[in-house]
């Protein structure tokens, strides 16, 4: 198989267990809620994986062209996005209390949460038409 295609499936994947894992928070009984947060880890682990591991997507044009500079800026921002999944993940697994003088409850994992979802849906739009341009 080859690796990219194996990549892309891993990818999808780890999408496919974030909306898992959101799924089973909205169901009020605390075991769902903690299998949630593992469910959370594991499809980071897997998204970042498929994400940061093909070919860099920049070794397919040429430093001048202008649209490396926005691709660099859309990819850089999955990569933010990435980040963020994974601070939402530690936050469902994290029980609610005061931490660092801040408080964290049991729905603070939200925020980064939207925060991901918005960075992917901004840029599964915004990739394919700056490629086809």
């Amino acid at each position: 198989m080859n690796k990219e295609l194996f990549l892309g499936y891993v990818e999808m994947a780890g999408l496919t267990l974030v909306m898992a894992a959101a799924c089973m928070w909205m169901v009020p009984e605390m075991s769902l809620r903690t299998a949630a947060g593992v469910v959370m880890v594991v499809a980071t682990v897997l998204l970042a994986l498929g994400r940061l591991l093909p070919k860099p997507f920049y070794q397919n044009y040429l430093s001048h062209d202008p649209r490396n500079l926005t691709l660099r800026r859309l990819y850089h921002q999955r990569v933010y996005g990435i980040i963020a999944l994974a601070v939402a993940a530690a936050l469902m697994l994290t029980p609610a209390d005061f931490y660092f003088g801040l408080w964290v409850g049991r729905s603070s994992w939200m925020l980064p949460f939207v925060f991901f979802v918005v960075v992917e849906v901004y840029t599964a739009f915004r990739i394919p038409r700056a490629e086809k341009d």
